[in-house]
């Protein structure tokens, strides 16, 4: 009975150990949705994770600024930057409006970057002299920021967005899954 448990159990073990790994879901790597002013930034770029960080750029890795212009009307920038640390190459997202209040729990249509119009950008480099930049236009490519929360006491802003950007060769990019939740500057 002895050698028939032992074979048994062999069995079992090596069937358990020809399971394959489960595909990573590339969600489950962004930050989680919060609230507090954590700090933190991420999407899905064509479908690969985008966090800011890397090798130490100047200005920092985020940026995030919410300001009274003399028309008052608002300047809102979030931007998180990667850059390379092999190679120096880098990346970054973008989210803009500018003469605009944000209201907590207001969905933004994002279009072209012109005063009163909320809009965002891809851009990536892969030296110091080439950049590729694309923007959403508020037609084809567009996309949406929604303020979760807007505590302006505490200066924290958080929320999602999503967009679809071009540059100008027409080569497009999707931004899924975006999600912050930022202390911010005035």
């Amino acid at each position: 009975m002895k050698p028939f448990l032992i074979i048994a159990a062999s069995f079992v073990l090596l069937i358990s150990g020809c399971r394959k790994n489960k595909p990573v879901n590339p969600v489950d790597q962004l930050p989680p949705e919060t609230q507090t002013g954590t700090n933190t930034f991420g999407c899905l770029v064509n479908g690969q994770v985008f966090k800011p960080g890397g090798a130490s750029l100047s200005g920092g890795s985020l940026q995030c600024n919410y300001q009274l212009l003399p028309n008052n009307g608002y300047y809102f920038v979030l931007i998180g930057r990667y850059r390379n640390n092999n190679n120096g190459s880098g990346s970054s997202v973008g989210l803009y409006t500018d003469s605009l209040n944000l209201i907590e729990g207001a969905k933004f249509n994002l279009k072209t970057r012109i005063n009163g119009n909320p809009s965002a950008s891809y851009s990536f480099y892969t030296s110091a002299i080439s950049l590729q930049s694309y923007e959403t236009d508020g037609n084809l490519y567009k996309g949406e920021l929604w303020i979760k929360k807007l505590d302006t006491v505490n200066q924290i802003v958080s929320g999602t967005f999503w967009f679809d950007a071009v540059n100008t060769n027409g080569q497009k990019t999707k931004i899924r899954e975006g999600r912050f939740d930022m202390r911010y500057t005035r």
